[in-house]
């Protein structure tokens, strides 16, 4: 309120007193008891009365509640912005579980790697020993055969050395080990390209990036993961610009108000209109 001095020597802060309290004898009495004219007087009467009316205005802007509106408005903000920080924190509590099942999943990937290297290396010995087997029957019978055949044209020819023959039985036993010889070979194909070479490409191809990193890995993270947490990182810059910018200015500004107001009822109680 400001405090200057009318050309009587009393305050605006007198005069609005003396208007509150009443009129333009108190403000004679303000003045020191000076002597007024009439045009005075009527000047500092028309200066109280647009004093009073300044003061109503005041008192009905007070009654619009604009504060009660903002409080309860952030209120409801606050309310509805705390629903979105839960929402936040569950969706990054999300984003670390998929980014954990995703490192699992590369670390069970890169054990199963060194489990099917380990597969193909005795699959391969057993292969080469096939092989080796195969060229050491072929010197002894002479002809070029597939082992199989091999074996089975070796054993045919022992059995037809024999000059009293064989049992039934032992027939039996070199036809089942001629079986279990002709599919060892369709075994290992099955495994070795069947199997193993798939599971390489999908998984560990080498010198290239594997089909589950491209068709999995790769969409996960650059499409979803990584917008994702953008996108939570803009959400909590914003809802801490509200905080930072809106939130608390105006609560300070609201707690102010509130502070002027106390004043302002402790001053009419000090001069009687309370």
């Amino acid at each position: 309120m400001p405090t200057e001095k009318t050309d009587q020597g009393i305050t605006r802060r007198q005069l609005i007193t003396t208007a509150a309290v009443g009129g333009a004898a108190l403000v004679t009495g303000a003045v020191g008891g000076a002597a007024m004219t009439t045009t005075t007087l009527a000047e500092k009467e028309l200066e109280l009365i647009k004093l009073r009316a300044l003061v109503g205005l005041y008192e009905q802007l007070e009654k619009v509640g604009i504060d009660a509106i903002l409080a309860t408005g952030m209120n409801i903000m606050r309310g509805a912005f705390e629903i979105v920080k839960t929402g936040v924190r569950l969706a990054r509590d999300g984003i670390i579980a998929v980014e954990t099942a995703l490192k699992n999943f590369q670390a069970m990937l890169d054990n199963l790697r060194l489990a099917a290297d380990a597969a193909t290396r005795v699959l391969n010995e057993l292969q080469q020993k096939f092989k080796t087997a195969e060229s050491f029957v072929v010197a002894m019978l002479g002809t070029a055969l597939p082992l199989v055949e091999s074996i089975t044209n070796f054993f045919n020819a022992l059995v037809a050395r024999i000059p009293f023959g064989i049992g039934q039985e032992i027939q039996r036993a070199i036809n089942s080990l001629i079986d279990l010889i002709r599919g060892v070979p369709g075994v290992i194909d099955a495994l070795l390209n069947q199997l193993l070479k798939p599971l390489r490409d999908l998984f560990f191809p080498a010198g290239a990036n594997a089909q589950v990193k491209t068709s999995l890995f790769d969409p996960i993270i650059n499409s979803l993961l990584t917008p994702l947490k953008k996108l939570l990182t803009d959400v909590e810059t914003l809802l801490d610009k509200w905080e930072k910018d809106f939130t608390k200015p105006v609560q300070s500004a609201l707690d102010q108000r509130a502070k002027i107001r106390k004043e302002i009822v402790a001053m009419r109680h000090d001069i009687g209109l309370a």
